[in-house]
């Protein structure tokens, strides 16, 4: 039996859409996989991935999420894999799909989703640690924190968050804008303001808003009841637990911040590209479900 790797675009949807039904991810629709990995717009030609083929038969998958972003005055380019899957008879082979991300030198590798199998083999292939955990912030204030959200806005409008962002900002909104998952919010204190993007996630059941995206985590942080209450108006009861990756904390945790894994890695194409820089946009976190 003769195997190969194949790298796959768009009209490859159809064939490999009934390995992704593997995955048992019952959340996800069709339309939700499609766009996931083979029509998200901000890279606008192939590859989406690469499958492996047995006797011109779509035995294996591994999904890429490409993107180009400005980071230290140039454009870097990240590939975000996703939805790794492979026939039981054909695992002996599901190395070979790692083969051309890992080829990418050029590319900043984001592994974001990993089981502690594949974790482990990442290491070993030499990605480095990007996150250990995040913290999950109730939404209990301070009595100093209850007053400061007094004193702010927000806003879910996206014709009101799109004309107030500039620059990168505004870009992201718009490339992410018809993200099935993504919830928009624009925070607002005098003349500052923080752009978030979260989704929403479900772990035992519960419902959380998983923040992917913090523009001003100083103001974040400042007004961190404000964001929550700007995230229960848009995402309803999740909104009233939200996660955010640990790297991204200002100062001390907030009072019955509790602690969850999240076992993220990276491969980048240069040193200076630190975990400090890299966010949830732009991957598989814009359209998957979970």
């Amino acid at each position: 039996m003769v195997t190969q790797v194949r790298c796959v675009g768009p009209e490859a949807f159809e064939e490999i859409y009934p390995l992704l039904l593997r995955l048992g991810n019952r959340a996800m629709s069709k339309a939700d996989w499609r766009w996931l990995l083979f029509e998200y717009p901000w890279a606008a030609s192939p590859p989406r991935g690469w499958a492996l083929y047995a006797d011109g038969k779509a035995v294996g998958f591994i999904g890429a999420v490409f993107s180009a972003r400005p980071l230290l005055g140039r454009v870097e380019r990240f590939c975000n894999p996703s939805s790794w899957i492979v026939l039981d008879e054909y695992r002996y082979a599901s190395a070979l799909l790692l083969k051309p991300i890992l080829a990418l030198k050029d590319h900043t590798v984001l592994s974001l989703s990993l089981s502690p199998a594949a974790y482990k083999v990442s290491l070993t292939l030499g990605l480095r640690p990007l996150e250990s955990e995040q913290l999950v912030l109730p939404a209990i204030p301070r009595p100093t924190e209850a007053m400061r959200a007094l004193r702010g806005s927000f806003t879910l409008a996206p014709e009101e968050i799109r004309a107030e962002l500039t620059g990168a900002e505004r870009t992201m909104h718009e490339d992410m804008g018809s993200s099935p998952v993504a919830r928009h919010v624009l925070l607002r204190r005098g003349d500052r303001q923080c752009y978030l993007i979260a989704t929403l996630c479900r772990k035992w059941g519960i419902p959380y808003a998983d923040v992917r995206y913090v523009g001003n985590r100083e103001f974040f942080w400042e007004y961190r009841i404000l964001a929550q209450a700007a995230l229960v108006f848009a995402m309803g009861i999740a909104g009233l637990a939200v996660a955010i990756d640990r790297r991204f904390l200002a100062g001390r945790p907030p009072p019955l911040a509790q602690r969850m894994k999240a076992m993220r890695l990276y491969r980048p194409a240069h040193d200076d590209i630190t975990p400090m820089m890299i966010d949830g946009l732009y991957s598989e976190y814009m359209g998957l479900r979970i």
